[in-house]
């Protein structure tokens, strides 16, 4: 499958915040929105924590100020972890830390990629602008690549 582009409408998909039982659908969430979501291979994974989640809660302040009403991050994780990595790192009322379990929303979205040595499916590094659910800017980290090649500490240039 290949992956979302621009132009493209988020799929409904339900992810997960903090607890198992606060279920959210990420169309429903951002349908009416300016939106960051970004995906990371995992919750503490050191790339991830030391540059793009950091970079993105570090510039969240500036993001709102260009108007994006919401910056999530999603990681094929369970919602435990990735509540106890976004407060581990600073991320309460900046970034929405949004676990995404099964990688459904990740394979309908065509990011996943399967890492054995960390536990099967996981995500490919992306970050999208959308407007009212629609993709309007996306960047997606090359295969192998350490860190995504379009950032400034870890935000893609069109979010700066």
């Amino acid at each position: 499958m290949s992956h979302i582009r621009k132009g493209d409408r988020l799929p409904s998909v339900t992810l997960y915040e903090a607890l198992p039982e606060k279920q959210i659908n990420i169309l429903d969430l951002v349908g009416n929105k300016r939106a960051i979501i970004f995906g990371v291979p995992g919750a503490y994974v050191p790339g991830c924590s030391r540059v793009h989640l950091r970079g993105f809660i570090e510039k969240s302040m500036d993001l709102r100020f260009l108007g994006f009403q919401e910056i999530i991050c999603v990681a094929v994780n369970d919602p435990f972890v990735m509540s106890a990595w976004g407060n581990a790192k600073g991320a309460s009322d900046k970034v929405r830390m949004l676990a995404d379990p099964m990688g459904l929303y990740t394979r309908a979205i065509g990011m996943g990629v399967e890492i054995p040595e960390l536990g099967g499916t996981r995500s490919r590094r992306y970050s999208m602008a959308t407007v009212n659910g629609v993709v309007k800017e996306l960047f997606i980290d090359a295969p192998n690549v350490k860190l995504m090649c379009l950032q400034t500490d870890g935000v893609p240039t069109y979010c700066t």
